[in-house]
């Protein structure tokens, strides 16, 4: 799926909003239960739009499907990363580094840990 056919099924989708781009992700919202979540432009060729719908409003867990991380002042791959670095990631997941805060629920820090957690 290209990035114009995300913003097309995601406009047309009455549950779906769309917050924001940049360089590297989107973020869309559902506001029925006020999920937002963060997706990697880059993964979206390989994630088809029913899977990624219902990863969007909640009927389905999140799957990673590349997970890049800044640790030591730059960004990596996880899958790279070693025990050691694995850990210190988890230390780091536990920390609150949102910018505007909507990172910051107790929820979210639990989700963010829970997926790192996955990566061991």
């Amino acid at each position: 799926m290209t990035l114009m056919e995300l913003y097309e099924l995601v406009e047309a989708d009455e549950e779906l909003e769309g917050v924001g781009v940049d360089n590297t992700t989107v973020v869309i919202r559902c506001p029925g239960n006020g999920l937002k979540t963060k997706v990697a432009i880059s993964s979206l060729e390989d994630m088809g739009w029913d899977t990624l719908r219902d990863i969007l409003v909640g009927n389905r867990e999140p799957q990673i499907l590349r997970h890049m991380t800044r640790v030591v002042g730059y960004y990596a791959n996880v899958s790279n990363f070693n025990p050691s670095k694995i850990g210190e990631l988890k230390d780091r997941v536990m920390g609150d580094y949102a910018v505007d805060g909507s990172l910051s629920s107790p929820g979210s820090r639990e989700a963010r840990l829970k997926a790192v957690e996955a990566l061991a």
